[in-house]
């Protein structure tokens, strides 16, 4: 009896205990069903917001100015604002209307009388439906000429699974007065030529087709882009307005750029106080957060106010710049070695045409010996253009 009892109090014990665990169970999976991902609930005026970039430049020529809109931080891309009304004034009230060329993008021409250093220039923007942005005044300042431009053969730490990497570095030096501006920043436009592997010969659409001779127009191309990178320095801290051997770009030797030839056009920026101050903060955020076009100025406060309505911010920089530029050819180096893909994939077929889908027509196919063979090529074997280049060669680049 004393038996039946306690195995009565057992089963009684282990039952209520598997409850109880089953009911834990049952009571953090509805838990975990209910929890959804923190949104937060943001004003409009705290998500989209006007930004608004430009300059001018002691430079005669285009001075332009770019409109456009924050999008999601989630999916960052770029929104244009066109058909604005749009003026430079500069401080004895002159005024130049700019031109939308699409894109959120608005140019107006302007000549060496109208571009004085030590005068004061401000942009005006108004936009459908009657928000006016309007800048402060930013100064062109007196600047010195930038100084050599160089390059040396060094090897650098990549964050990549390689590690460290042989590449090119480039240089510059500067040597100014104590009158011109302290504030500088550098902007960098490089173009570089590379080639496709192969010329148009052979493709197969149904049946073998030959291009006879073989069509090679789109075997060099030519790439221009503007480099990632915000280089900024103060010499205000220093005893002498002057820069020795400052850091610019670098390139490892695993880039296709260094494989013909490379250029690198340098433009010294002599900047306002307040210029500098911006792009500065701008470099230490972008260098933070993955680059120049990764993220979008949201922390960074400007010289330009909403003033039709000013609780609403406005991102951006209005500036008033004295340029200095210089241009620098690299040709490949003996001193090291490349190692990039040049994007080309032949596939040989293994039961031959029959493996080509119409879907995949025309069907690029390996010459050997002037003959078609049952080699595939993808488009960038043969069409430099696949990869973002043009054909049309730089009027600045050498014969």
């Amino acid at each position: 009896m004393k038996l039946k009892l306690m195995k009565h109090i057992t089963l009684l014990f282990s039952s209520r205990k598997m409850m109880n665990i089953i009911l834990s169970l049952i009571i953090l999976l509805g838990l975990w069903t209910c929890i959804k991902p923190y949104n937060p609930a943001l004003k409009a005026s705290s998500i989209e917001k006007y930004v608004v970039q430009g300059m001018v430049s002691n430079q005669e020529g285009w001075q332009e100015v770019n409109v456009s809109i924050t999008s999601s931080v989630k999916e960052p891309h770029f929104i244009p604002v066109d058909f604005c009304e749009v003026k430079i004034i500069d401080d004895e009230n002159n005024i130049f209307d700019l031109i939308n060329t699409g894109d959120g993008t608005y140019k107006v021409w302007m000549t060496s009388d109208e571009l004085v250093i030590g005068r004061g220039y401000k942009i005006k923007v108004t936009i459908v439906g009657g928000i006016v942005l309007e800048s402060d005044y930013d100064y062109i300042p007196k600047g010195p000429a930038i100084g050599e431009v160089y390059y040396e053969v060094e090897q650098h730490h990549i964050d990549y699974p390689e590690g460290w990497l042989m590449g090119v570095q480039f240089y510059t030096n500067m040597t100014g007065e104590n009158s011109d501006s302290r504030y500088y920043r550098w902007k960098l436009t490089e173009t570089y030529e590379y080639h496709s592997v192969y010329p148009l010969e052979f493709y197969y659409n149904g049946e073998i087709q030959q291009v006879s001779p073989p069509d090679s127009s789109e075997m060099i191309c030519y790439r221009t882009d503007l480099v990632d990178e915000i280089f900024t320095l103060s010499t205000e801290s220093f005893s002498s307005n002057s820069i020795n051997k400052f850091p610019l770009h670098y390139i490892e030797n695993t880039r296709p750029k260094l494989g013909i030839l490379y250029s690198l056009l340098i433009e010294q920026m002599a900047l306002s106080r307040a210029a500098y101050f911006y792009w500065d903060q701008l470099r230490q955020n972008n260098e933070e957060q993955g680059g120049l076009y990764a993220t979008q100025p949201l922390a960074v406060k400007g010289n330009i106010r909403n003033t039709s309505s000013p609780d609403f911010e406005v991102l951006g920089f209005f500036q008033a710049s004295n340029i200095s530029k210089k241009r620098i050819f690299v040709e490949p180096k003996p001193e090291f070695e490349l190692n990039y893909s040049d994007r080309c994939y032949p596939e040989p077929l293994r039961f031959g045409f029959i493996e080509i889908s119409p879907r995949d027509y025309p069907a690029y196919l390996l010459s050997e010996d002037g003959f078609p063979s049952t080699t595939i090529l993808n488009d960038e074997c043969i069409f430099c253009t696949m990869r973002g280049g043009v054909t049309q060669k730089p009027e600045f680049w050498p014969n």
